[in-house]
């Protein structure tokens, strides 16, 4: 009986196989924009092409994903005058494993110094604009940088799971203000 059953549940599982082939339009190439920025330090923006969910992936595919042609990048914001304060970002290769990026001119900002001054354009409480040109497209964002909310308080105290003393937890207060955005950072 066991047998009849065993063979009888194999047919009907090997049975229901059909192979399925979706035939998906190619999309487009469209530039993909991450870009960021943060009171005190230079505006970047890494540019990438979109690729297809089923396009071949081969060891040329990372480094091909890139966009390293891009005819401009340039991010701004108006300063109390009504005029523009103008960046022009420049792709500066990536060090190592790192994919190229657009950023401040190294001589408008001193990336290596290890006790660098807090970058002045980027700064709490403005709008800034970004302005890509690339394949005789122009492709533009916009956005705020809000103020912080700091820390009530912050502490170290030992894990109460650690196997050795050495291994703490960092702990933070932080209060909530019902009229402001969440922008803890």
């Amino acid at each position: 009986m066991k047998n009849y059953l065993m063979i009888f549940f194999s047919l009907i599982l090997f049975s229901c196989q059909e192979e399925i082939t979706l035939d998906l339009p190619q999309s487009a190439s469209k530039l993909v924009v991450e870009g960021y920025i943060e009171p005190g330090f230079p505006p970047y923006v890494i540019l990438t092409k979109n690729q297809g969910y089923f396009d071949p992936i081969d060891p040329n595919t990372y480094n091909d994903l890139f966009v390293t042609d891009a005819e401009s990048v340039i991010v701004w914001y108006y300063n109390d005058n009504g005029e523009k304060e103008i960046r022009i970002l420049e792709r500066i290769e990536g060090l190592d494993s790192l994919p190229p990026i657009y950023t401040v001119s190294v001589s408008d900002y001193d990336f290596l110094d290890e006790n660098p001054s807090p970058y002045e354009f980027s700064k709490a409480e403005r709008t800034y604009y970004l302005e890509i040109k690339w394949n005789n497209d122009t492709i533009t964002a916009q956005t705020f940088i809000p103020k912080a909310t700091p820390l009530d308080s912050l502490w170290v105290e030992q894990s109460e799971t650690a196997d050795s003393t050495y291994k703490c937890d960092i702990r933070a207060v932080y209060s909530d203000p019902a009229d402001q955005q969440n922008n803890i950072l």
